[in-house]
């Protein structure tokens, strides 16, 4: 055994009873539950284990934590967690106390045990067994700690914006530990995720619902009405969206990209199963292509008139849909909105629609240097014996923040397995993950 897992196996025992404490505190952005006790646990935390120098920076909603450590080179690297959690839900659907930490069949359940306390205290706990094996960090480090991903990270950009050039000038990489790994069990490294873009189409043909048999052919439908707008901007037939500018930026993946998909596992019958789809008529690059570098343009809510069980004779005044496109490579969240809003300009000028935006995350890539990218990957290797690269995360995370005010790399690595039920009930962190997160941590810095 070495000196990295001989160490953290002698404090095993210390590290879960940090996990349990930092769980019981809650931290619920929603509400603001525990959120100042968190905070002032993590400073405690971080000032005693990796004799950081710590600042709590106030933002519009609940602060971030700045922690810093210096290392022995001029290299600045900047590592993300995020201390808050969703709200547990109706406790009786857990087969626990979610913030109670309970370990049963090799798991730890509590919420935010996986999404994100456990993965943030993994990264603080290597950075200890590092210090305390090796004494000294190899270059300078930076703990970013928001508290409102939960919410939407709504205020992350203003905050890094605010002091990009000042607490922040000096960072030359980022790390984001947040999300799972693959689900075969192997870590992955990420270089650039999809963003999204979501808006709300709606519609208003009276004053109220009536009934069918006083005004049917005479009283419109606003269903109907709702497909002819969108008309405008979809072809159903082909799913092929008919805005001017919005497959501009789309990038095919280059030749190492492809080569890194083809290392990737490619479980036909499990995507069957999780689909509910019949077959798939394409192979495995085409589907990984289809995943990480082509748009969507995702209906996922429909509502008009009635919606409960049996027949009611009614023309419905409202209809609406919601939309969200998962976007890649360089499209324009600004150029979307330009071409919607001159699609409907005649019918929101007169009322005939309503066109809301409900939020967007830009997407992000990651110019490579691909010794840089094979460095990390064998630093996973060698603390957990095997690692896949993601040229692209299919989801949406807000890795732009970075790149966009730092213009640094950023390399997602994810400590949680893809089973955790992050957001829903018995969330868990397997304690290999857990252990794992904290190796990899520790193997970062030995990359010195």
């Amino acid at each position: 055994m070495d000196v990295r897992d001989q160490f953290i196996a002698e404090h095993q025992d210390e590290f879960e009873k940090i996990l349990k404490e930092l769980i019981a505190l809650k931290s619920i952005s929603a509400t603001g539950e525990g959120i100042d006790e968190t905070v002032q646990f993590l400073r405690n935390l971080l000032t005693k284990l990796l004799n950081a120098k710590v600042e709590i920076i106030p933002t519009a909603g609940n602060p971030v934590i700045l922690a810093n450590i210096a290392g022995k080179e001029n290299k600045h690297v900047l590592f993300y967690g995020h201390y808050d959690v969703m709200t547990p839900g109706d406790t009786i659907y857990w087969d626990s106390d979610p913030f109670e930490v309970n370990k049963r069949n090799n798991r730890f359940y509590a919420r935010g045990v996986g999404d994100n306390k456990g993965q943030l205290l993994a990264q603080i706990l290597g950075m200890y067994t590092y210090l305390q094996t090796h004494h000294e960090f190899p270059f300078n480090v930076t703990l970013f700690i928001e508290g409102e991903e939960e919410q939407g990270s709504i205020n992350l950009e203003p905050t890094v914006k605010k002091i990009a050039k000042t607490k922040l000038q000096q960072i030359d990489q980022v790390f984001v530990m947040d999300g799972a790994f693959n689900a075969d069990g192997t870590h992955v490294l990420r270089l650039g995720n999809r963003g999204v873009f979501a808006f709300e189409l709606s519609t208003t043909t009276g004053s109220h619902d009536n009934h069918s048999g006083n005004l049917g052919n005479i009283m419109d439908n606003p269903f109907v009405q709702l497909l002819k707008y969108l008309d405008k901007i979809y072809d159903v037939k082909t799913g092929t969206v008919k805005l001017p500018h919005f497959y501009e930026g789309v990038e095919k993946p280059t030749e190492q990209e492809k080569n890194w998909i083809q290392q990737l596992p490619y479980d036909k019958e499990s995507i069957l199963q999780q689909s509910g789809i019949k077959h798939l008529d394409f192979d495995k690059e085409t589907y990984y292509e289809k995943l990480m570098f082509e748009p969507t343009f995702n209906f996922f809510s429909v509502k008009s008139g009635y919606m409960e069980k049996g027949v009611k004779t009614i023309i419905p005044h409202q209809a609406s849909l919601k939309v969200d496109c998962r976007l890649v490579g360089n499209q324009s969240i600004a150029a979307i909105k330009q071409d919607l809003e001159r699609a409907f300009a005649k019918e929101i000028a007169s009322g005939d629609v309503q066109l809301n935006y409900l939020g967007s995350i830009p997407p992000e890539h990651t110019e490579v240097n691909l010794e840089e990218v094979e460095k990390i990957q064998q630093a996973i290797v060698k603390a957990t014996g095997k690692a896949y690269i993601e040229p692209v995360m299919p989801g949406g995370v807000p890795n732009y923040v970075w790149k966009d005010n730092l213009h640094v790399p950023v390399f997602t690595i994810p400590y949680a397995n893809y089973d955790e039920h992050n957001h829903d009930f018995n969330e868990n962190l397997t304690e290999k993950a857990f252990y794992d997160g904290i190796k990899i941590s520790y193997e970062l810095l030995r990359l010195g």
